[in-house]
């Protein structure tokens, strides 16, 4: 509403066209679309014009690799030195650290960009001559990072050292005068994103202090922005953080390479008051309907998943299916049926990456895809049928950790339900015949910052009743929409004002009226029969991706990206527009966290107990009823985490991307039972089906499952991880 005040305002003082150009100035940039570009400029667009995040036109050119787009903004007298408002970052900075356009952020340097400092750095870190002598002759280099870069083995280095001997140097500017209340921003206890380290600030008797692991504390001195040292310089702590918060610290001891602290997600209490749920012995869990289950509840109780197994003698291994194609969707079942959906790219192979990495290059496979659906066999594990649902060249690019069949199916025992970018949604029946389809576009949820960023699609389809819906949070245009699932008839449709984002909808069960849960860069609350909105809440992170977690009138909403990573507990019936305050607990909600949201994983609600796996390999348990935290541990041999957590008669199961399987007592400590090594990655939620645990990776589908079952026994741990 505030930007659409400020247009109208404008409008009033400056032509309607030269505002419409202005937007329109981002996008042609944004496309390399060089006459577009001249056109708007010469039709008055304003050459630094930025979008909501402060990105102008020269720094989407910039980052997308447009060079000739570059060239004639800065000819024309764009400035090269604004800082976008999300990252901090300026064109030269996006050029290098977001898409390494090298050429880009040569020609940038050769024009007076500011911050050829971070440019010098990441060069040498490159080992980028080239690259480092275009920062050097842009201009003087301050002296503290002349200091940094004695740190690298590489400035030892004979061509290295003449470079930068031959460097002009400037001083640094005097370091800022922090007041209290701004020294207190920093404060805070800080873990390492990879690592056992932790460190805490502190203000005390007016000064900044910090403690490193078991040392005392020492008193700190700013240096320069964010930037402090000890008074012996042996310590050096840079805070950084997106959207203008303290994220973390970037620590230097000695000549060490420097090391990353992220602010705790959590301090456990012991749990003294937690009292857990009693146990109900439940049926087998036969249908698995959609992501996570039933309502994504990631429970699949009832009759015991294996603790142990074998993938090379088969001990447990109830069958191993071959798949074609590239899929991060997870399995769904309904009764002996087990389905999947395959992306299946012609005359390339088709690869993930993985690992902990905060780059987003997309992948571009601008060849014949088919998009299929594949059923089998629960108990056999045949191939029952296949049914090839759209055939064509993908109308966006992926992440390099996603892939062009990510979201999950879901089905209700007569209808299936599946949703790609590109081929759009189709419901078939169980036997695999196409009931009706409708075109989505290619549904390009990307970067937030950047539609050129193209990321891919991966809400999975909800069913309520008799009716499928589906939240499409997309660049152009988001919204939430229900059709008709027998006919395809479209019931209601809702636009959204919210950034792209990957969840998945769940349904919050309420006396006065169920609630249909969304979570997006603001979380909202509709009714799933009509789309009527019911409340709405935040702040909230500005990408996201975890699913709302629903159970005993309570659904569990959370995020782990900036500007804030928050966990919400709301009790059923909330109405209204809520803002929360940071740091205070409001009464509207049962309880809350401004931290401690994960990133990429659906958190578990099981046995009273809320458990959040954080993608760098942290676990923590909370109090569902209280958000007191019980138990904080990191998984034995690390690891990135995407998929999400599900339990099974008191046992969770954890993968990581890298193909470990950590199979955990359930409870309020952290417990290791097996760990297994699949030796390829693991990106797909597993499920659960009357004792059978299915698996999926990128090249089979595998079903688990205990030969004899050894009923409540205890298990010895099993390491079945291999040994290097």
């Amino acid at each position: 509403m505030r930007r659409l005040a400020l247009c109208v305002g404008l409008a009033l003082v400056f032509p309607l066209t030269g505002l419409a150009t202005s937007d329109e100035l981002l996008t042609a940039a944004r496309a390399g679309d060089l006459a577009g570009v001249e056109r708007l400029l010469d039709a008055g667009a304003d050459i630094d014009s930025a979008d909501r995040y402060g990105s102008t036109a020269l720094a989407t050119a910039a980052v997308n690799g447009h060079l000739e787009v570059v060239e004639l903004l800065l000819a024309r007298g764009a400035d090269l030195n604004i800082a976008e408002t999300f990252y901090g970052a300026r064109p030269l900075e996006m050029a290098l650290f977001f898409s390494h356009r090298r050429d880009v952020a040569v020609l940038l340097l050769e024009h007076g960009a500011e911050d050829r400092d971070q440019a010098l750095a990441f060069a040498l870190q490159s080992e980028d001559l080239e690259l480092a002598a275009a920062a050097i002759e842009g201009g003087p280099i301050r002296e503290s990072t002349f200091s940094q870069l004695a740190l690298l083995t590489l400035s030892q280095d004979e061509r290295v050292a003449a470079l930068l001997e031959s460097a002009e140097r400037r001083p640094d500017p005097p370091p800022p005068s922090y007041s209290l209340e701004e020294l207190n921003r920093f404060t805070g206890l800080f873990e390492g994103f990879d690592s056992d380290l932790v460190a805490e600030a502190v203000l005390r008797e007016g000064r900044l202090r910090l403690r490193v692991g078991d040392a005392a504390f020492a008193d700190l001195e700013a240096t320069g922005e964010r930037a402090f040292q000890t008074r012996d310089g042996a310590v050096g702590a840079s805070f950084f953080g997106r959207a203008g918060t303290i994220e973390g610290i970037a620590l230097r001891q000695g000549a060490n390479p420097p090391a990353s602290l992220r602010r705790a997600v959590a301090e456990p209490t012991g749990g003294a008051t937690f009292v857990a749920s009693e146990v109900v012995a439940r049926a087998a869990t036969v249908h698995w309907p959609g992501f996570r289950g039933a309502n994504a509840s990631g429970i699949g109780d009832g009759a015991d998943t294996p603790v142990a197994w074998d993938l090379e003698t088969g001990d447990n291994v109830l069958w191993s299916a071959g798949l074609e194609g590239l899929g991060n969707s997870s399995p769904v079942v309904w009764g002996d049926r087990v389905f999947v959906t395959t992306a299946v790219a012609e005359a390339i192979e088709q690869t993930l990456r993985t690992g902990l990495t905060g780059e987003g290059t997309p992948v571009e496979e601008a060849v014949e895809h088919s998009w299929r659906v594949l059923a089998f066999d629960k108990r056999s594990g045949a191939r029952l049928w296949e049914t090839e649902v759209g055939r064509g060249v993908p109308l966006t690019r992926r992440h390099f950790k996603a892939t062009q069949a990510n979201s999950t199916p879901v089905t209700n025992g007569t209808h299936l339900a599946v949703v790609f970018p590109t081929a759009g949604l189709a419901v078939l029946d169980l036997d695999g015949n196409i009931i009706w389809q409708e075109e989505l576009g290619g549904l390009n949820a990307g970067a937030f910052s950047d539609p050129g960023i193209e990321w891919g699609y991966a809400s999975s389809p909800t069913i309520y009743q008799d009716s499928l819906i589906l939240q499409v949070d997309v660049h152009d245009g988001p919204y939430l929409a229900a059709w008709d699932l027998a006919t395809g008839e479209k019931r209601w449709r809702v636009d959204r004002d919210v950034a792209p984002s990957w969840a998945t909808p769940t349904v919050l069960a309420s006396e006065g009226g169920d609630e249909l849960i969304v979570n997006g860069s603001r979380i909202h609350a509709y009714d799933p029969v009509t789309g009527e909105e019911l409340w709405d809440l935040g702040p909230n992170s500005e990408l996201v991706i975890a699913t709302p977690v629903a159970g005993d009138g309570v659904v569990y909403v959370s995020a782990g990206y900036p500007p804030i990573k928050p966990i919400y507990a709301v009790s059923a019936g909330l109405r209204g527009s809520i803002d929360i305050e940071h740091g205070v607990q409001d009464d509207r909600l049962l309880w809350s966290r401004d931290r401690g949201g994960a990133y990429m994983p659906t958190p578990l609600l099981y046995r009273g107990i809320f458990y959040v796996v954080h993608h760098n390999g942290i676990f923590v348990a909370y109090d569902a009823a209280t958000g007191e935290a019980l138990a904080k541990s990191r998984f034995s041999s690390r690891g990135a985490f995407t998929s999400s957590p599900v339990a099974v008669n008191g046992r969770l199961y954890v993968t990581t991307e890298e193909g470990l399987l950590y199979v955990l007592a359930a409870g309020p400590e952290y417990e290791e039972l097996a760990v297994h090594d699949f030796g390829e990655p693991l990106m797909a939620t597993p499920a659960v089906s009357e004792g059978i645990l299915l698996i999926r990776t990128p090249s089979k589908l595998i079903a688990l499952a205990e030969v004899d079952a050894p009923g409540d026994e205890p298990h010895e741990k099993v390491d079945n991880r291999v040994r290097q």
